[in-house]
């Protein structure tokens, strides 16, 4: 795994989603690892992107979390990446789309990141030269199983950072990583990532 033709991918690195917040998804030791993953990203320049929630109300299940425009929406500041941040919804006009900016899909926990054309945009312009994708964050059953599809529909090779992800569902997470493995998602500890990525 090269730096230069690797791309992290973190979902929800957001308030409410954190330790403490209102739907505290993510636990400090996972936090800690989401963190470090982000920090190596800026320090090898390894490009960066993920996906966001900002939900007008609860989705139907979940408690609420991340409601546009509330604090808790914020992206944590531990994850930030090194390029500053551009959150692409469905209005997001194609100009917008540029390298010069990390982009976040505005996609949430229920939502395909390539379910409207301007985050489907975006997601090709973060992929577009990739050969390997590391993926963590909050919600393995939800926006990352979303992120995960997106990559192997674009035949990324993709890293699940198991220790840096959030579960919502044991049993359904489970079921989830065996079918991924199956479809050959390597499963690793964001350490052995971060030494794949250090001796590339």
């Amino acid at each position: 795994m090269f730096a230069g033709s690797t791309l992290l991918l973190d979902v929800g690195t957001q308030g409410d989603l954190w330790p403490g917040g209102a739907w505290p998804l993510v636990d400090a030791e996972a936090a800690a690892r989401i963190a470090e993953l982000c920090a190596l990203a800026r320090e090898l320049s390894i490009r960066h992107g993920g996906v966001v929630c900002r939900h007008e109300m609860s989705p139907p299940g979940l408690p609420r979390h991340c409601g546009r425009g509330e604090r808790g929406a914020t992206r944590v500041a531990d994850c930030a990446p090194a390029l500053p941040v551009r959150i692409v919804d469905a209005d997001t006009p194609p100009a917008d789309l540029a390298r010069s900016h990390a982009l976040y899909l505005a996609t949430g926990c229920q939502t395909a990141v390539d379910a409207a054309p301007a985050p489907r945009a975006a997601f090709d312009v973060l992929t577009a030269g990739v050969r390997d994708a590391v993926v963590c964050g909050a919600g393995l059953e939800l926006g990352v199983a979303h992120v995960v599809e997106a990559l192997l529909a674009r035949r990324v090779r993709t890293h699940l950072a198991l220790d840096a992800t959030a579960v919502v569902d044991a049993v359904c997470a489970q079921e989830m990583l065996a079918r991924w493995k199956r479809r050959l998602v390597d499963v690793a500890t964001s350490a052995t990532l971060a030494r794949m990525l250090r001796r590339g």
